[in-house]
């Protein structure tokens, strides 16, 4: 590692984005961008762009974008969903944005290179990836785009015999780690994750309590601060509003089924993914299953997927240490570890590329 050099690693995640610096500062931001509505909210927010928390305390007068929503730009391909024009073209300006207001606020020494690492899906396409590295290609001065699970196993050191899973808000990445960098036919991309899970409990909580006044982001914080999906007696109770009046509310079921529609699809993408490995390998990956993302902290979802895996001999799953900063921890690890001399053969890529 050059001393002269600011290294970046980031876990640019659909709906938090997550930064650690070589200089000891991290940070994590909502990966969502707020423009004022009119000249007047303009005018009272004394600014263009709002970033990070005042998103929420402003958002009513904000046009809000997250340019990742559902896995859009990242691993969807935006046809599927209608993002073309202008609509196109403001998600991939939100994407640059927060990626530059991210990596300022990691305080880089002014003067010094800027090297980065940015997780993407396993399986994002060519041209998704060139979305991320279009955006990337402003705050840093060589950027490397590699897989979000690989990320995560390398910052554990968990490289050898270790299936990753990383359980993201638009996305769901399954990776087996062999001691080397997973190819793209060894893993596993479910177009699913925790913005799902909010859709889910808010239509629940729609049809078992209608006279609730709940919007999709108090869904999100209610899952966020409860979720769970195992069987024990836990109860959830929230104060919500009907007609504007506050009482608690029992949100357990409604919520506990929400979160439960992740745990077939995991289940069936790792029977997917264990049925393509060297049958001498199975095991050894079997036992050694790493929950990631966000998603990963449902209490109970590591106990579900072991279950579910019975009829492949069983498994044995185990949540990361830290949730918000494993992506991110371990980009910048993988970072400083390459050498000057290859950050410096991407840098000058990078030139060509934009000269051209």
């Amino acid at each position: 590692m050059d001393q002269g050099i600011n290294y970046i690693g980031v876990d640019f995640g659909t709906f938090k984005t997550s930064a650690a610096c070589s200089n000891g500062r991290c940070e994590m931001l909502p990966t969502a961008v707020g423009w004022p509505k009119d000249h007047v909210a303009r005018t009272m927010l004394g600014r263009d762009v709002v970033f990070g928390k005042e998103i929420q305390e402003y958002r009513l007068a904000l046009n809000v974008v997250r340019p990742f929503e559902r896995g859009v730009l990242k691993f969807v391909d935006q046809a599927e969903v209608g993002l073309t024009g202008p609509k196109s073209d403001a998600h991939k300006e939100a994407a640059k944005l927060v990626l530059e207001h991210a990596v300022s606020q990691m305080r880089p020494t002014a003067g010094q290179p800027i090297y980065g690492v940015i997780g993407a899906p396993s399986r994002a396409s060519i041209k998704n990836k060139q979305v991320l590295l279009d955006a990337a290609k402003d705050a840093f001065d060589a950027v490397v785009i590699v897989s979000e699970p690989f990320t995560i196993a390398y910052g554990m050191n968990n490289l050898n015999d270790t299936l990753v899973v990383d359980i993201g808000a638009g996305t769901i990445d399954l990776c087996p780690m062999f001691g080397t960098y997973p190819s793209e036919e060894d893993q596993v991309t479910l177009p699913l994750g925790g913005d799902m899970v909010d859709a889910k409990f808010l239509s629940n909580m729609q049809e078992t309590y209608p006279e609730v006044q709940i919007t999709l982001n108090m869904a999100r914080e209610i899952k966020e601060k409860f979720g769970f999906v195992h069987d024990l007696s836990e109860k959830a109770i929230v104060t919500l509003t009907a007609k504007g009046r506050p009482k608690p509310y029992d949100v357990t079921q409604p919520l506990k089924a929400a979160c439960q529609t992740l745990v077939q699809p995991i289940v069936e993408g790792l029977y997917e993914l264990i049925a393509k490995l060297d049958p001498e390998y199975q095991r050894r990956m079997l036992k050694n299953i790493l929950l990631g993302g966000g998603g990963s902290q449902l209490r109970g979802l590591d106990r579900l997927i072991e279950q579910g895996l019975q009829e492949l001999g069983g498994g044995k799953v185990t949540k990361v240490y830290d949730s918000v900063y494993a992506g991110a921890s371990g980009a910048l690890k993988l970072a400083m570890n390459m050498s000057t001399e290859y950050w410096q053969t991407m840098r000058e890529r990078d030139q060509l590329r934009a000269a051209a």
